[in-house]
């Protein structure tokens, strides 16, 4: 996999790994960090790894972590609120992360509806194509719509080649393990779907801006 950028993806549970890495001392291109889930969590690093991804040499990249009980609006405005009103161009597009613990409701075509509203915001707000984060079940359980498309896909797979929900025909991002090891700290892994040099080309088309 020599081909493909890799990176990790944190939040509060890796502590302050941000602080004792850099693109000198590991084989990383990206670090993508949690902002925000539902319409309260925040998450408490965010500020700190953030503003310290970039220092360290990385590209950065944001989450935000959905829940369809809660109003597509009231989401975003918690995510717009801790990330800022404007979203750095040089960092990837905003993720939305949509897997089976998202799922808190049971109406189907309303879970889809307001997914494509948060999206929808998401993209009205930054002027940047959001990423979807799924895996393969919950993606072809909720995601079976063929509006979520036109959204790049990272995909959790944790076998030797991703596997993808019906909705795309290929992955821009691949969380090929859960199980990574750095320092002693536990951490999730990734790949782009091309080298870094793809991926800042990947982030430059992410703009939807005139």
């Amino acid at each position: 996999m020599s081909d493909y950028a890799k990176g990790i993806d944190i939040s509060y549970n890796q502590g302050n790994l941000i602080d004792s890495i850099n693109t000198e001392n590991t084989d990383l291109s990206f670090v993508i960090c949690k902002a925000t889930g539902g319409i309260t969590i925040q998450d408490p690093d965010f500020p700190h790894n953030w503003e310290k991804i970039p220092q360290q040499g990385f590209i950065r990249g944001t989450y935000h972590f959905y829940y369809t009980n809660d109003a597509p609006q009231s989401q975003a405005d918690n995510f717009f609120n801790v990330v800022g009103n404007d979203f750095p161009s040089d960092a990837l597009p905003p993720v939305v992360d949509f897997e089976n613990a998202s799922i808190k409701t049971s109406d189907h075509a309303q879970i889809i509806d307001d997914l494509l509203d948060f999206l929808e915001l998401l993209e009205q707000k930054y002027q940047r194509t959001p990423i979807i984060y799924t895996n393969q079940s919950t993606g072809d359980s909720y995601l079976n719509d063929s509006r979520f498309a036109k959204y790049p896909l990272w995909v959790a797979s944790y076998a030797s080649s991703p596997k993808l929900p019906s909705t795309w025909s290929n992955w821009s991002l691949w969380q090929y393990s859960e199980s990574g090891d750095i320092n002693g700290t536990a951490v999730d892994e990734d790949y782009f779907n091309g080298n870094l040099k793809d991926l800042k080309q990947f982030i430059r088309q992410s703009s939807i801006s005139s």
